[in-house]
C-alpha cells in the first residue's frame, strides 16, 4: 500500500527544493537544467573529453577488491565507450550505512540510470560516490534503533585519531563493541540473524572498506558501481591545481551568487566565505583547510594523495573525471548545489542534472491498523501535531470522561464558599486555599489518566504504545529516513524490503510516499 504526501510535509524549511521540485518562483535560474531535462543534460556532455581509461582501470581493480558482481564489471568496462555516461550520488560513510536515506539515494540512482538507458537510448552505468575523505567523525560514528521498550536507542563508538580521513579510520575495538551491542538491543526476529551476517565486518577491511562492500554486496548485481576518491588523487591533480590557482574567482563566484539567493528570497545553503576550498593534511594527519593556495601549488603536484575536496568542489572534481548526466541529491544538497552553476562554468564544465533522490516513510501493517485506530494520521504525525496525551484522552470512553468532569466541578463547587471565609479570617490563607484546588485539581487529572490507561489497557493499547508509533515515524523529532539505518528495516520486514522499493511507486513521483508493508515484527 502506497500514500503520498506534500513534500512540504517533510521539508518545510527547504523552500528552494519545494521551487525546484514544482518549478515555482525562480529556483529553476540556479540550476543548468530542471529535474526532467533529461535530454538537454546528456547533450551537453557528448562533447566533452574524459580521463575514461584511467579512471575505468582504478575502478575496476577496486570494485573486484569489493568482489563486485559482473554486473557492475561490465558497466565498467562499458565507460571505456564515449557513448557510456553514468548517474551519481553519494553520501559519507555512516556507521552501518548512515540514515536509511542513503539506500534511497542508491535505489534513486540506480532506478534513474536504467530509466535513462531506455528513454536517452544510451548505456548508463549507475555509480556511488563513497565520500571517504571527509573528516566529520560526529556525523559518522553512531546509529539509531527502535529499542524493544519503543524508545529510540543510539549506538555509539570514539576514535583517537578524530580530524582525520574516514578513510584512515580502521575496524577498532571500539567499532566492533558498538556494532556487537547494536545488534543485542535490536529486537530480535525471524531476520535478526541474516541482517547482522549481511553487516559483519571481515578481518583485514578498514571502516570506508567495510561500508563499500556491504554496499556492493547488495547493488552491484544492479550493476551499481563504487568509488572511493581516494583511488582517485592522481587523475584529480589537474582539478586540485586549478582549484588552488582560481581560488579567487572562485570566492566571487560563490558570493555573487549567495547575493542572488537572497534577493530571490532563498538562504544560500554554504558560507561563500568558507565553501570552495581545498583541504589538506597538517602534520598530525589531520584533514585542514587551505588557507593559502598559491603556496600549494608545487605541494599538490608532488603529492595530490595530501589534497581533497570540500563540499562545495567535490561535485566539480566527480564531473570532471566522470560523464555525470545527472547526480541523484538529496532536499539539502541541491540547496547547496544551487551556488555551483557559475562554478561549472568557471572550470569549463557542464552542469549535470540535478535529481530528487526518492523519499519515503516505512510502516507495518500494525502501526497502520493503529493509526487508524487512533483518528490521526501519517502527516500530522510527521509534523509533530500528534501528542500521546491529547491521543489517549481522545480514544477514552466520553461516560468517563464526563463522569471526572463532573468531579472537577464539584470540587471547584465545595471549595468555593470557603474562599471568602478563611480570606477574611488571615488573607495569608487565600494562597493556601488556592494550593489546595490546585493540587486537589491536579491529583483528580492524574487519577483521570491512570482510570484511562487502565480502560485503554483493556483494548490493548497504551501510552508505549503510541509513544513507540510515534518514535518509529518521527524519531527525536526528525523524519524516520534521517535516523534509522538500513538494518532497522531489513530487521523489521526482511531482505524484501530493498527489492520493495524497486518496484513502488514512480520514479518522477517528488511526494514523501508512505509504505505500509505486510509485515511488523517491531
Amino acid at each position: 500500500m502506497l500514500q503520498r504526501l506534500d513534500a512540504r510535509v517533510v521539508y518545510p524549511e527547504n523552500k528552494l527544493y519545494l521551487d525546484y521540485i514544482t518549478n515555482q518562483g525562480k529556483a529553476s535560474s540556479f540550476f543548468s537544467h530542471p529535474p526532467l531535462g533529461f535530454e538537454a543534460a546528456l547533450a551537453a556532455r557528448r562533447e566533452v573529453e574524459y580521463p575514461r581509461e584511467e579512471i575505468c582501470d582504478l575502478l575496476q581493480a577496486y570494485n573486484e577488491r569489493l568482489q563486485a558482481d559482473s554486473a557492475a564489471l561490465e558497466g565498467i568496462a562499458a565507460l571505456q565507450s564515449p557513448s557510456t555516461f553514468c548517474v551519481i550520488s553519494g553520501q559519507q560513510v555512516g556507521f552501518l550505512g548512515g540514515p536509511v536515506y542513503t539506500l534511497y539515494k542508491i535505489v534513486t540512482t540506480i532506478w534513474l540510470a536504467h530509466y535513462l538507458a531506455r528513454h536517452l537510448k544510451v548505456r548508463v552505468v549507475p555509480v556511488f560516490w563513497l565520500a571517504s575523505h571527509d573528516h566529520d567523525f560526529t556525523e559518522i560514528n553512531h546509529a539509531y534503533l527502535l529499542k524493544r521498550d519503543g524508545e529510540v536507542g543510539k549506538i555509539a563508538f570514539e576514535w583517537l585519531q578524530q580530524g582525520r580521513p574516514i578513510a584512515d579510520l580502521p575496524i577498532t575495538e571500539e567499532v566492533l563493541a558498538a556494532f556487537g551491542k547494536y545488534f543485542d538491543e535490536l529486537p530480535a526476529g525471524p531476520h535478526h540473524g541474516v541482517v547482522k551476517e549481511t553487516f559483519a565486518p571481515k578481518p583485514q577491511e578498514n571502516y570506508c572498506t567495510w561500508h563499500a562492500r556491504i554496499w556492493s554486496r547488495l547493488f552491484s548485481n544492479r550493476g551499481l558501481v563504487l568509488v572511493d576518491p581516494s583511488m582517485l588523487h592522481e587523475p584529480a591533480r589537474a582539478f586540485f591545481h586549478t582549484a588552488l590557482k582560481r581560488q579567487e574567482e572562485i570566492q566571487t563566484c560563490l558570493k555573487e551568487t549567495a547575493v542572488h539567493l537572497r534577493k530571490a528570497g532563498y538562504e544560500p545553503a554554504l558560507s561563500p566565505g568558507r565553501a570552495g576550498r581545498l583541504y589538506t593534511l597538517d602534520s598530525d594527519e589531520r584533514r585542514v583547510r587551505v588557507e593559502d593556495p598559491l603556496a600549494h601549488l608545487a605541494g599538490v603536484q608532488e603529492q595530490p594523495e595530501r589534497y581533497s575536496t570540500d563540499a562545495a568542489l567535490r561535485p566539480l572534481l566527480a564531473d570532471s573525471l566522470l560523464p555525470v548526466v545527472a547526480s541523484v541529491l538529496g532536499p539539502g544538497e541541491i540547496a547547496y548545489h544551487a551556488v555551483l552553476k557559475p562554478l561549472y562554468s568557471l572550470f569549463c564544465l557542464p552542469q549535470p542534472l540535478l535529481f530528487p533522490r526518492k523519499s519515503y516513510a516505512i510502516i507495518g501493517r500494525d502501526e497502520a491498523r493503529l493509526i487508524t485506530h487512533c483518528g490521526t494520521s501519517v502527516s500530522e504525525i510527521l509534523t509533530g501535531q500528534f501528542d500521546v496525551q491529547d491521543c489517549l484522552r481522545g480514544l477514552a470512553p466520553t461516560e468517563l470522561k464526563r463522569r471526572f468532569e463532573k468531579a472537577r466541578e464539584a470540587i471547584s463547587q465545595a471549595l468555593e464558599p470557603l474562599r471568602a471565609s478563611l480570606a477574611a479570617l488571615d488573607p495569608g490563607l487565600e494562597s493556601t486555599w488556592q494550593q489546595t484546588r490546585t493540587t486537589s485539581l491536579r491529583k483528580l487529572d492524574d487519577l483521570e489518566r491512570r482510570a484511562i490507561r487502565a480502560e485503554l489497557a483493556k483494548r490493548g493499547l497504551s501510552p508505549r504504545l503510541l509513544q513507540r508509533l510515534q518514535n518509529a515515524l518521527r524519531p527525536r523529532g526528525k523524519p524516520q529516513e534521517r535516523v534509522f539505518p538500513l538494518p532497522h528495516f531489513i530487521n523489521r520486514h526482511g531482505p524484501a524490503f530493498v527489492d520493495t522499493l524497486f518496484s513502488t511507486g514512480e520514479l518522477d513521483d517528488f511526494t514523501h510516499q508512505v509504505m505500509t508493508l505486510g509485515t511488523d515484527n517491531g
